[in-house]
């Protein structure tokens, strides 16, 4: 393993796999175009309206979600610039990647360019097969800003937060940081439900295991928990969360709903166990953990945990995050919320290892200097990866779009379809698209005028009905 051409040959194959899944993601990003499905309907609101009253109008009769409600009623649509959807997802993946750097290079602080660069990479391709859906993650505006812009900020979140620790003492710009990070905080938290459990949680886990094994009081973790609670407080308190989560019959029953969140983690958890590469990538990852908690490490301190309290952590927030779909709708989360889920228990599960590793170090059972990893162990990351990416469906999707021009005719027919809705008339009749490729498409307008998206698109482009034409074919 200690072979200069293996490790060479091993790290390019690192970013080839990540090259694999982004640059296809990346080229698809420039086939999106705005969906039926609430994208036309936040850009009529806000045309109609106004920016800001539309985000009162939705706070009072729709979502509390005030913060990925002030950027779906900025979209592209609402400035006449129907090709800025082209790219959102490329931004979304770019942020998603930049943010996934960002923590790396903190909690990897001291290793080389090279080392953090490869597990972004890596990091990056275990989260994209893990996916269970690719539109929703990118591709879809309104779930791009309820799931993936929070998910993004709550990494780098974690970043500036290590970051904070490090710096002097005095000046401005350690309060800078924690105000930065307040208002990463209120982003979070006002994007949605999934990544506000996810943070409070882990705040207060982090909060309160200072207080009571560390016996320290850390004001600037309070201070970001007093932000989470009364940011929690701004989103729950909106009138429109009543309008849309009431009702359900199927709320509210705690028995079922732990049996069933606890019967979807353990598959959950093995889906990620053995359809992504995470088990053969952590073998190859324990002499790089064994690194970071050398005395001289300047992250030795984020993993002086026991291995309980993160294990108890780790599958706490995982189960927090599945818990309120089967609460609240008693069904399993949507897949932009598993989306979520995989990163997270991704990025968790290499903080765990590391942990474990430490305990297991310090008990003298492992060390950095005897440690060798059998030759076999990078081939065996290279073909389970290899049938990682051939079995990820969403990213076999990607592919397929691509290869078999779907996106291509999409992306030919949408066209059309706009200069359609651009026409002048009161009463407009639209082709139906031919093909709608599963990696871009989330709903098209309905054969019932009278349907919602109907009505918005209607809305947005001044006619007072769009109907959709029979499909001959």
């Amino acid at each position: 393993m200690k072979s200069p051409l293996i490790h060479t040959v091993t790290q390019l194959a690192g970013f080839g796999f990540f090259l694999a899944v982004f640059v296809p993601l990346f080229v698809l990003s420039f086939f999106n175009h705005p969906s039926a499905a609430d994208d036309y309907c936040f850009a009529d609101t806000a045309v109609r309206e106004g920016f800001w009253q539309a985000q009162k109008y939705y706070y009072d009769w729709w979502t509390g979600r005030y913060f990925s409600n002030f950027l779906v009623h900025g979209n592209p649509l609402v400035w006449g610039w129907y090709d800025g959807f082209r790219l959102i997802p490329a931004l979304a993946m770019t942020g998603l990647l930049a943010s996934i750097y960002s923590l790396t290079s903190e909690l990897l602080r001291g290793q080389k360019s090279r080392t953090i660069l490869l597990a972004t990479a890596l990091l990056f391709f275990t989260m994209m097969v893990a996916q269970q859906s690719t539109v929703e993650a990118f591709f879809w505006t309104a779930a791009v800003a309820s799931y993936t812009v929070p998910t993004a900020f709550t990494f780098y979140l974690l970043a500036v937060c290590i970051r904070w620790y490090r710096l002097p003492s005095g000046g401005l710009l350690r309060p800078l940081t924690a105000v930065w990070a307040s208002f990463l905080v209120f982003a979070i938290v006002g994007s949605g439900e999934t990544n506000l459990i996810l943070l409070v949680l882990l705040l207060l886990i982090i909060a309160g295991y200072r207080l009571l094994f560390q016996r320290r009081f850390d004001l600037f973790l309070v201070g970001m928990v007093v932000v989470s609670l009364l940011s929690s407080w701004l989103l729950f308190r909106a009138p429109g969360n009543a309008v849309r989560m009431g009702g359900n019959p199927h709320s509210g029953d705690f028995v079922a709903s732990f049996v069933g969140s606890v019967g979807w983690l353990v598959k959950s958890l093995g889906t990620l166990f053995l359809k992504t590469p995470i088990l053969p990538l952590s073998l190859l990852f324990v002499p790089l953990a064994l690194r970071l908690i050398q005395m001289d490490s300047p992250v030795r301190k984020l993993v002086q945990i026991p291995v309980w309290v993160v294990l108890l952590g780790y599958v706490g927030l995982l189960a927090a995050m599945i818990f309120p779909s089967y609460y609240g709708i008693g069904l399993p989360p949507a897949f932009r919320t598993m989306n979520v889920f995989y990163d997270m228990a991704i990025v968790g599960w290499f903080y765990l290892l590391t942990v474990l590793v430490n305990a297991l170090a310090q008990a003298g059972k492992l060390s950095y200097n005897q440690l060798v990893l059998p030759v076999w162990a990078p081939a065996l990351a290279g073909v389970w990866m290899v049938g990682s990416l051939a079995f990820s469906r969403p990213i076999r999707l990607v592919y397929n779009d691509l290869i078999r021009g779907h996106a291509a005719t999409y992306n030919r027919e949408m066209n059309a379809r706009h200069d359609q809705l651009n026409q002048s008339a009161d009463v407009l009749q639209v082709t139906p698209i031919s093909v709608y490729p599963p990696s871009l498409f989330v709903e098209d307008i309905n054969a019932n005028p009278e349907h919602l998206w109907n009505r918005c698109q209607a809305g947005y482009y001044k006619h007072k009905t769009v109907k959709l034409a029979k499909n001959d074919g």
